[in-house]
């Protein structure tokens, strides 16, 4: 072998064993001797029991059976006796009248505002700005796709549009046609007099439009201390209904309803009646407050029924009734940390986390308030003495204390209080 070939090799074995060595360095301090933080912020967990069940409410149904017919009150509305809740037309000619004056009456709106802005002068250069900017508003909606708002952005735009017609026109042709406008629009309106009737509330309550055979089941009567045989029995009296127009809706006539549901015993344990707990529903966008009226005895399957009752947001819940909820029975806020950050001292037993103040390790004791699968909610205890009152802390020990934002060292090895971290 000539000299120089051999030089080469060992070159080459030590560059081979080197990079081996740094390979192995680099790996455990990947895996050994790494750390890893994590941001520390506020969390609140729910302890959440889930059930399902129906509404209750003292209802009575509205006869209707009109093919020509409007209903002018709103899902949820509030109506006293006597209160009109639908305009009956009875000819298809007498509806189209209808139609047009409510179209005629919107027109009428427009010019009335139009005068009452004309009447303080209005400037031709602004009065242009704002068309353009409403027009620029109009088409950006449309081009995001998004038209929630596209109803009322059109309105304004024609408005806009009436006002500068008119303010070349002068507010007189604008008087004049508003003249007009109104005469012909009670003419209208007296001639279709004769041809409509109206139907009005025959007590008070809550109007609803939905209607699904329980009206006369599901009452605040029948949910005294039900059971889940009797629940059953109660679905099983449903009505039948049918899409034949007979029926204009239903008024709520209580303010109180309730939820009758079904739990577990081992469940139902965790309420008493007269507590107040909060529910929160699949189809609504908030939680509710209702109160425990009654938990019967569990049946063979070691299943109760629960009733709950509220008189809040009755109006938000007229269309709704077998449900999916949310029985919350307790709340904890705290910092949430991953499992791997709580450590504890062998000698004294203390739980802690280290947090990163600088370059340093920090130990600071905590208390668990929670425990979810992956993670802790926890707190920095507060000292006090012996007479009760809080103990006073330093700037410097507030400045190395738990607050939203600061890293939590998550994974490392050998920590300590005071390890300065490379």
């Amino acid at each position: 072998m000539k000299p120089g070939t051999k030089i080469v090799k060992i070159v080459m074995w030590a560059f081979f064993l080197g990079a081996i060595a740094y390979f192995c360095v680099y790996t455990y301090h990947v895996l050994f001797s790494s750390y890893e933080t994590a941001s520390l912020y506020s969390y609140t967990a729910e302890d959440t029991v889930e059930t399902t069940g129906y509404m209750v409410r003292d209802e009575q149904v509205l006869d209707g059976g009109a093919e020509l017919q409007e209903v002018v009150v709103a899902e949820g509305e509030t109506v006293a006796v006597g209160d009109t809740l639908a305009v009956v037309y009875s000819t298809q000619e007498a509806l189209d009248r209808h139609a047009e004056i409510k179209e005629l009456e919107a027109r009428l709106e427009s010019l009335q505002y139009i005068l009452s802005h004309s009447a303080g002068g209005s400037d031709n250069s602004t009065l242009n700005s704002e068309i353009i900017d409403a027009i620029v508003d109009l088409r950006a909606m449309t081009a995001s796709g998004s038209l929630t708002e596209l109803e009322d952005l059109s309105s304004e735009l024609k408005t806009l549009m009436f006002r500068r017609d008119y303010t070349y026109n002068g507010s007189s042709a604008l008087t004049e046609e508003i003249t007009e406008l109104v005469e012909y629009v009670e003419s209208l309106a007296a001639e279709n007099q004769s041809y409509t009737t109206t139907i009005s509330a025959p007590t008070s309550g809550t109007f609803s439009s939905m209607v699904d055979g329980y009206e006369s089941v599901l009452t605040s009567a029948s949910v005294k201390d039900l059971t889940p045989d009797q629940l059953d029995k109660l679905l099983d009296q449903r009505e039948t209904v049918t899409d034949d127009g007979s029926s204009l809706g239903k008024l709520i006539t209580s303010a109180t309803w309730y939820f009758a549901a079904e739990l577990t015993e081992a469940d139902s344990e965790r309420l008493k009646i007269g507590d107040t707990v909060t529910l929160r529903f699949n189809s609504l966008d908030r939680t509710i407050d209702m109160e425990v009226e009654s938990i019967s005895k569990a049946d063979d399957d070691g299943v109760v029924c629960v009733v709950f009752s509220s008189n809040q947001y009755l109006a938000e819940t007229t269309l709704l009734r077998d449900q999916t909820a949310d029985i919350i029975l307790d709340t904890v806020t705290g910092y949430r940390v991953d499992k791997s950050a709580i450590h504890v001292e062998n000698e004294s037993g203390d739980i802690g986390v280290y947090r990163l103040y600088g370059t340093q390790a920090v130990w600071v004791s905590v208390e668990i308030l929670w425990e979810g699968e992956d993670y802790y909610l926890i707190a920095q205890p507060t000292e006090y003495d012996e007479e009760g009152n809080a103990v006073a802390t330093t700037q410097l020990e507030d400045a190395k204390s738990l607050r939203a934002g600061v890293e939590i060292i998550v994974k490392g090895r050998d920590l300590y209080d005071g390890k300065v971290i490379e």
